[in-house]
């Protein structure tokens, strides 16, 4: 089977300049062929194509390579947020992105220790990285303050949900 995923140029040549991350896309028997900014992907198995696409995917967002390798453990996902889905003129974008991130990029940080999960803002999006179980988490706080929630409302949600798994025994 075949898929393609297009990435921009700068990310393209970053990408050949990988070898740790090709040769370990390559050990999953995932065959990666480069033409510009499109990246082709050939594979017996559906599965690592996937986790394949979804690191390059990642990649291409901005994450390290390193980070972005963590979705070939399929424990780990990546979710992909969509600011224009919460605003519709450029200047609310900017303003709530600038809500993700807080001053000098403590929301940002904030959120992604209490989560256990990795945050990359680009362009008009929001990409996480985590396990499962701490993904979901994430997803919903970046929700709750790009609706508005004030921030301290978000990390108490963070650590109320936190302690429900923990009481429930589901905590890690």
């Amino acid at each position: 089977m075949e898929d393609q995923i297009t990435i921009t140029v700068k990310r393209a040549k970053d990408l050949l300049g990988q070898k740790k991350f090709l040769a370990k896309i390559a050990e999953l028997g995932v065959e990666i062929k480069l033409e510009n900014n499109n990246v082709n992907l050939t594979s017996e198995n559906a599965m690592n194509m996937s986790l394949v696409k979804n690191a390059i995917m990642a990649f291409n967002r901005g994450f390290d390579p390193k980070t972005s390798l963590l979705l070939l453990d399929d424990d780990y996902d990546l979710s992909i947020i969509n600011v224009g889905d919460y605003a519709s003129s450029q200047k609310r974008q900017i303003e709530l992105i600038g809500r993700v991130i807080g001053s000098r990029g403590m929301i940002k940080k904030r959120l992604s220790v209490a989560t256990s999960c990795y945050i990359k803002i680009s362009g008009k999006t929001i990409s996480i990285i985590g396990a499962y179980e701490n993904i979901e988490l994430a997803v919903s706080a970046v929700e709750m303050l790009l609706n508005g929630a004030k921030h301290d409302s978000v990390f108490l949600s963070i650590d109320r949900r936190k302690l429900e798994k923990y009481e429930n025994g589901r905590y890690s």
